[in-house]
């Protein structure tokens, strides 16, 4: 083997790495540039950062319930407690309305749960956030 291909053989390696990283490091950039709330994705759980924001892969209970998108950490955290509030104010609907103070209260209740479904929809679950 003479002494010029044993030297071609690295820097060939070297050359192909070289290009298959770079390569692979722009696919990922843009890749990185198109996560938003609403952007399908294809594994559940999987986890990602676009800027400052933190995503995660699921079903996005007010986007899209039935594929896999991205969306913001909080929200499939968010939305398991509002389930949660939801149930709690169905006890609380059937103790309160027996007193005219409670009645009261109720509506009070009720509204503070439209907001919470209002701010889900349009903050924290919201497509293009």
């Amino acid at each position: 083997m003479n002494k010029t291909a044993t030297n071609a053989k690295p820097a060939l390696i070297a050359l192909t790495l070289g290009l298959l990283l770079s390569t692979t490091s722009v696919i990922t950039a843009a890749e990185a540039a198109t996560i938003k709330n609403g952007v399908a994705c294809k594994k559940s759980g999987q986890k990602a950062k676009s800027g400052k924001k933190r995503y995660v892969c699921g079903k996005n209970p007010y986007v899209t319930p039935t594929k896999l998108t991205w969306m913001l950490t909080g929200c499939p955290e968010a939305y398991d407690l509002y389930v949660e509030a939801k149930d709690q104010y169905g006890i609380f609907k059937d103790i309160l309305s027996t007193s005219p103070e409670g009645l009261a209260e109720l509506g009070n209740l009720q509204k503070s749960m439209d907001s919470l479904d209002t701010l889900m929809k349009t903050q924290v679950c919201k497509v293009g956030k």
